[in-house]
């Protein structure tokens, strides 16, 4: 309950911070939000919900995570290419949860089309998202496979970052996330998803760096009143 009480305080933080100095537009709301979803499965995810008072977790905000990490890849495949043709139907299984048929039908394609980066991010993608946000070592494969094919296509890094999120290493995702917008990596629409997280990510970490700090000071600053002269 404390580790929710956190985050829950961080997020406050993240949207007071931005809504105030940034003037933070109905767009980049919705955007923040959706970082902070993330965030919020990834420590979802991790729990135990089989311990007496751990959170469930419902399987509409399961369903919604899935969409949106799906949203976010298809932003940064490359378009009208004949991968198309196993991607979409298997995102219609992974929408609902089936990600091993999503992953079968990925694999017909590579097949036919073994070099096809955007087809082995989206296996990569399937996996951790059947194994709960994790990245297991096929899905950590298929990313080093697509980034080995496509060294600038953007969805293995992202994906490896925030399966660190998901992990607690928060510092490592924001560097994977750092490094996506300030590289050479394929321009699209994808730029404008991830920025707002990566800043949601960057602000959450300034806030809890700076509570530690305040942690830290207070019994020293309560140490030294105490033996103040009166």
């Amino acid at each position: 309950m404390i580790g929710w009480a956190i985050m829950i305080a961080l997020a406050l933080m993240v949207f007071a911070g931005l809504w105030l100095v940034g003037g933070m537009t109905r767009p980049v709301f919705q955007l923040v939000a959706a970082a902070i979803l993330l965030a919020f499965a990834g420590y979802q995810w991790q729990g135990r919900p089989g311990l007496p008072g751990a959170p469930g977790q419902p399987e509409e905000a399961r369903e919604e995570v899935t969409a949106s990490l799906i949203d976010v890849r298809s932003l940064m495949d490359r378009n009208f290419t004949p991968a198309k043709r196993y991607i979409l139907p298997s995102d219609g299984y992974a929408r609902r949860g089936d990600y091993e048929g999503a992953v079968q039908i990925l694999r017909g394609g590579l097949k036919t089309d073994p070099r096809n980066a955007d087809l082995w991010t989206a296996v990569g993608l399937d996996l951790m998202m059947a194994s709960d946000g994790k990245l297991p070592p096929a899905a950590k494969l298929a990313f080093e496979r697509a980034r080995a094919l496509d060294p600038r296509h953007p969805g293995p890094v992202y994906f490896t970052g925030l399966a660190a999120l998901r992990d607690g290493n928060p510092e490592d995702a924001l560097i994977l996330w750092s490094s996506l917008l300030n590289g050479d990596y394929r321009a699209g629409e994808w730029r404008e998803k991830v920025r707002p997280q990566a800043e949601a990510l960057a602000q959450m970490l300034s806030g809890a760096m700076a509570a530690q700090q305040a942690t830290q000071q207070a019994p020293s600053q309560s140490g030294t009143a105490a033996d103040s002269p009166r």
